[in-house]
């Protein structure tokens, strides 16, 4: 199949580069834990959190991932253990529920907006090319969605700003809460669709794996987007993986006959 009926993209690492908001973010949420000095986090423990953000998966995680690093747990081992032991320990340390914390990033994003939309906008940015390229497959005809664990009302801010237009209920956010093979499958039934006619793009080896597993969604065109947020050793294993195509921005952003060279 040369091109898909359905285009659905991950946002945070695919479609926008967030990180650097994420951190400020998540930051402010800290300040409510622990008297922390700064509007904005130091430098040193920015460029940590920059190198740590793949093994973040809920937008809710991001001030946890700035308390592990405030906690001196080392770098390698919030690599192996975030998901497991860090994050845990963490919640349990300052009493807090995912939902508690995903209410409060929620709440600075807000405030952030409210300040200064510019500043906002100014702290993130969609990848070079990829607003053309979004208008580009929206202009085909191809039906395109974004599935994103942040709020989708956020996303769909950023790709306005960029002159990408989408309906709002294309912009799947967190709102939706299901896992991303069911919402594939949800997409399937609710176009009417051959899963081979859908492509999902994801910077997140372990969410492209779990739709590897599931023999429902074995057509359906799996894409590593390499300029994202992956671990430093998704190369390797996306390499041993024939259902997984690992895909440049520069391949991204051709026509979709490139994707596969």
């Amino acid at each position: 199949m040369t091109e898909p009926k359905l285009l659905a993209l991950d946002f945070d690492g695919v479609i926008c580069d967030t990180v650097r908001e994420g951190c400020r973010s998540a930051w402010q949420v800290c300040r409510e834990f622990l008297p922390l000095d700064g509007d904005a986090p130091p430098p040193e423990l920015a460029s940590r959190f920059v190198r740590l953000r793949p093994v973040v998966e809920h937008g809710w995680e991001f001030p946890l991932l700035v308390l592990s690093i405030l906690d001196g747990i080392p770098e390698a081992t919030i690599r192996e253990a975030f998901q497991t032991t860090c994050r845990e320990r963490m919640l349990e340390k300052y009493r807090v529920t995912p939902r508690q914390l995903a209410a409060r990033f929620d709440a600075v994003r807000d405030r952030a907006i409210a300040k200064s939309l510019d500043d906002w906008l100014a702290d993130q940015g969609l990848y070079p090319g990829m607003a053309a390229r979004l208008r580009a497959v929206l202009a085909g005809g191809i039906t395109l969605y974004v599935i994103t664990t942040k709020e989708g009302r956020f996303a769909h801010t950023l790709l306005e700003t960029h002159g990408v237009t989408m309906p709002l209920d294309r912009v799947w956010g967190k709102e939706h809460a299901r896992p991303k093979p069911e919402l594939l499958r949800i997409l399937a039934k609710t176009h009417g669709l051959a899963y081979r006619d859908i492509w999902f793009v994801e910077d997140r080896l372990k969410t492209l794996q779990a739709v590897t597993r599931e023999a429902q969604l074995a057509d359906v065109g799996l894409y590593l987007a390499l300029w994202g947020y992956v671990m430093p050793t998704d190369r390797d294993t996306v390499a041993a993986d024939p259902r997984i195509v690992p895909i440049s921005l520069e391949q991204f952003c051709q026509d979709f006959s490139a994707w596969t060279k």
